[in-house]
């Protein structure tokens, strides 16, 4: 069973989130009913947690005549209301907040959390984030997303230098265990994504700027950090690895196709062919690319140098 607090802090992101979804959309508010089943809980409960948010500072509203719950203005919680809670649940709690629905299904897969900790649907698995960084930039990035506003923070190259970025903030995305930032940079004109490691994210501030967000089909959504130049990556899986391949699905454009011999050939979506070539390293013998040329030649660099660092 969820304590006290997790089931509470699990009702009020609910309950704001759906008032703020009202709001930005235009509605006139959400009924008792629709906000009862979403959270889970009976409508004395509901009474309860609409005055929770009022004594946070919502602006919480029940209309008689449409007899709907509506927020009368954009709010924000506080910053800090889920440093209560750590781990994958403040991650989820934290980025729950936001308004654009498909942002949520792309978190669902990152942060997902045991079924008794969470009254929102599909969180069904343990967590599988590796990744150490500070949870209090979560609001901040979830602020910036939901309300299409340009975020500063200062960013940490792996080198250690660090630098102030301006970006306009679009989704989340998650590589081996590391959630990343999808944005544009402010300056540029076009739409170049780049990824930013929530590790190396540090002092987010969401400015008063705001933007047009690009339509979502724009967004990229190859595997790996990097997304600057995508192709599709030609793989063969030998008879021995063709059944762990076909029992996975790494991405939703992936295509396979099983050979004559036993073997498997299946195509992923990247972003930087040493990436690329660090994956299938990963994966094991047996796995091998066929194309594109360039990252065939990346990955026969990297098999020579691990054959030098082992001595062979």
């Amino acid at each position: 069973m969820p304590s006290p607090l997790l089931e509470r802090l699990s009702r009020l992101a609910t309950l704001h989130d759906l008032l703020a979804q009202a709001l930005a959309q235009g509605l006139p508010g959400r009924e008792s009913d629709e906000l009862q089943e979403a959270m889970g809980c009976e409508r004395k409960a509901l009474y309860r947690h609409a005055q929770d948010l009022r004594e946070l500072g919502a602006p919480v509203d029940y209309d008689e005549g449409l007899r709907r719950w509506r927020y009368t203005q954009v709010w924000n919680p506080p910053v800090p209301w889920t440093w209560t809670v750590d781990g994958a649940l403040a991650l989820r709690l934290s980025m729950d907040y936001l308004l654009d629905p498909q942002l949520e299904y792309d978190l669902r897969e990152v942060v997902a959390v045991p079924s008794d900790l969470s009254l929102r649907e599909n969180n069904q698995t343990l967590p599988r984030l590796t990744a150490r960084f500070s949870k209090s930039i979560l609001p901040h990035l979830s602020m910036a997303i939901r309300e299409h506003r340009v975020l500063r923070f200062e960013y940490r190259k792996p080198n250690g230098e660090t630098s102030v970025r301006e970006v306009r903030p679009h989704s989340v995305f998650e590589w081996n265990g590391m959630p990343y930032l999808q944005a544009t940079e402010k300056t540029d004109s076009g739409n170049g994504i780049k990824r930013f490691a929530f590790s190396r994210i540090a002092k987010p501030v969401a400015l008063d700027e705001a933007f047009k967000p690009p339509a979502r089909k724009k967004l990229p959504t190859c595997l790996g950090a990097f997304c600057a130049d995508v192709f599709t990556a030609e793989l063969v899986a030998d008879a021995q690895q063709a059944s762990y391949v076909l029992e996975r699905r790494w991405h939703p454009e992936q295509t396979t196709r099983e050979l004559p011999n036993g073997a498997v050939a299946f195509t992923l979506p990247f972003g930087d062919f040493d990436e690329a070539a660090r994956w299938i390293v990963g994966q094991g013998v047996g796995i091998r690319p066929v194309a594109p040329r360039q990252l065939v030649g990346a990955w026969r660099k990297m098999v020579r140098q691990l054959a030098l660092q082992a001595g062979v």
